[in-house]
């Protein structure tokens, strides 16, 4: 016999048992298949029924008879999570993380998706462990950061939450540059409150050198030196904030007002008050300007003002309270006095709405820097 004859002796039987194994793990795999996708409609059921914890029983059953459905579990608690039942997202997430075939992408999108579960759950000591997990990681290290920086904002840690922005890409780094001048900017007020102007100072300063254009930090700077009885440099401040940031006008009117008074200067106060760019729409600011006025100019042309000033810039609420008051006094005339004129004022009195967030529309009462409700910085106008 020769040798090719004993090769193909040894090649037709492996062949054979090669056919007949590939056909026995196809057949255990499609049996396997079938039943993950009974188990995942019986699961679907479930949820359509509004039984979501026996679906949930279900789904992880399914995971252990194919690990390939890992994506499906993820999206399942990403669902319910943004529907607001956290509970049933951790409990997806955690079960996931416990699996050994997970890949190590896998995990670490589990684990990532599990820390946002605690983090909207209010756990911020766990999320935040396991954010800091995730940091050294190529795929999930830009996230993390972020995700740490929402916990650290929430708790009002500003100096942790300047240390996790700065480990940000280098690439990236001007992208935050805003929201890193707003951190220095709260640990300036803290300070400024504390009387540790020393401190306010540094920081203010940090502040600028993220972002030059920082109009928060020149509002605080004018604070710090009004606070050190530097009345003439917080003047120039709170002025050429008023004319390089239109939108923060209105907010340093009481300001000015307060640092003319304490120059005792009228005739400055007097130009200031009759050009004023926009009315206060904080009650105690508006009231102080409209006492101004009146010291100033007398009650007939503070009206004739103040409703030159409603008709450019809108009314706000404490405006539209001072006159639905003062209506029905000789003040006004009677064209003033018409019943059009008190139904626009009442629902403007009403309205309980100064400032609106340019990029989600959220309306509050008294001016924020930062919107809860978006998490952008800087929006409110």
């Amino acid at each position: 016999m020769q040798i090719t004859d004993w090769v193909w002796l040894a090649i037709v039987p492996a062949f054979f048992a090669g056919a007949f194994a590939s056909r026995w793990w196809l057949q255990q795999r499609s049996a396997a298949s079938n039943k993950v996708n009974e188990e995942y409609f019986k699961g679907l059921n479930f949820l359509l029924n509004e039984q979501p914890d026996k679906a949930i029983e279900v789904f992880i059953k399914a995971l252990e008879v194919d690990s390939e459905t890992v994506e499906l579990h993820l999206a399942l608690g990403g669902l319910f999570r943004r529907k607001g039942q956290v509970d049933r997202a951790t409990r997806i997430h955690q079960n996931l993380i416990a699996r050994p075939s997970l890949t190590d992408e896998q995990r670490l999108q589990a684990i990532y998706e599990l820390a946002q579960d605690y983090n909207k759950a209010g756990l911020l000591d766990r999320a935040e462990n396991l954010f800091l997990e995730l940091k050294d990681s190529q795929s999930y290290r830009e996230a993390a950061l972020e995700g740490l920086c929402s916990i650290y904002q929430q708790e009002k840690e500003w100096a942790r939450a300047i240390e996790v922005s700065k480990m940000h890409k280098r690439s990236l780094r001007h992208q935050y540059s805003q929201r890193i001048a707003h951190y220095w900017c709260e640990l300036a007020e803290q300070s400024i409150a504390a009387k540790k102007f020393d401190d306010a100072r540094k920081y203010l300063r940090s502040a600028l050198s993220e972002d030059r254009a920082a109009a928060r930090a020149v509002l605080l700077h004018g604070e710090l030196c009004y606070q050190q009885n530097n009345y003439p440099k917080a003047l120039s401040l709170w002025l050429s904030l008023s004319v390089n940031n239109p939108s923060l006008a209105a907010i340093v009117v009481e300001k000015i007002i307060l640092c003319y008074r304490k120059l005792n200067d009228r005739a400055e106060l007097k130009e200031y008050l009759l050009h004023v760019a926009s009315l206060p729409k904080d009650e105690k600011a508006f009231d102080l300007w409209r006492e101004s006025m009146i010291e100033e100019f007398g009650d007939s042309a503070t009206s004739e003002q103040l409703l030159e000033q409603a008709r450019n810039e809108g009314l706000s609420g404490p405006v539209a309270d001072y006159l639905y008051r003062t209506t029905a006094s000789n003040m006004f005339s009677a064209e003033q006095k018409s019943l059009l004129l008190q139904d626009m004022l009442g629902r403007a009195k009403s309205r309980k709405i100064e400032y609106t967030c340019t990029r989600c529309g959220f309306d509050t009462k008294a001016m924020h820097w930062f919107c809860v409700n978006c998490g952008e910085w800087d929006s409110f106008s």
